[in-house]
């Protein structure tokens, strides 16, 4: 090799060739980053075209039940003493007095001791009925579900005679603490 070709052969083609080889390297590496971002970008896209699916369908299942979730919002927001009283008056013309009867309904001003927990406005109610088993079970059971803020604080159940007819009845003393929907207090 002659002093002339060598330098020829070396920057002629070698170093041609070594650089158009870094350069085909670098457009394949950067090929394979593009098609890395391209997938990763179409499966967020499938996973965001799942969730606009899943809660369009969401949607339409709480669409019908808006008027529900209006007057559950409006339940919660009235006055837990009326709204207790109010239940209490629905339940007892359903059965005979020997069957339950109420005996006091009483709201009573300390905050007790689940609302003293809350930082809401809270009511207590005392009330008392005698009568059997089954008619307190359905008047609770009606207090519980027609009210959803009443907790239930406290129960006692006593077994008494009554008076005249000297038959068995029960005595179910509750008191129930029902919070108030609204702003919470610092």
């Amino acid at each position: 090799m002659s002093a002339y070709s060598q330098p020829i052969i070396r920057f002629g083609l070698v170093t041609p060739a070594v650089f158009n080889v870094l350069l085909l390297g670098g457009v394949l590496a950067a090929l394979g980053k593009l098609a890395d971002i391209r997938k990763e970008k179409e499966e967020r896209f499938e996973e965001q075209t799942q969730r606009l699916a899943a809660m369009k369908k969401l949607e339409a299942d709480i669409a019908p039940k808006r008027k529900t979730f209006a007057d559950q919002k409006k339940l919660l927001e009235t006055d837990p003493g009326q709204l207790f009283t109010r239940v209490l008056d629905a339940v007892l013309p359903k059965f005979k007095e020997i069957e339950l009867a109420r005996g006091s309904l009483v709201f009573p001003l300390d905050r007790g001791r689940v609302a003293r927990s809350l930082r809401t406005d809270a009511a207590r109610v005392k009330s008392s009925f005698s009568g059997g088993f089954g008619p307190m079970q359905e008047a609770l059971l009606q207090v519980e579900s027609l009210m959803p803020q009443a907790v239930l604080e406290d129960m006692k159940i006593t077994r008494k005679a009554h008076l005249l007819t000297q038959q068995e009845h029960l005595v179910m003393e509750m008191t129930h603490t029902c919070w108030k929907a609204g702003e919470a207090k610092p």
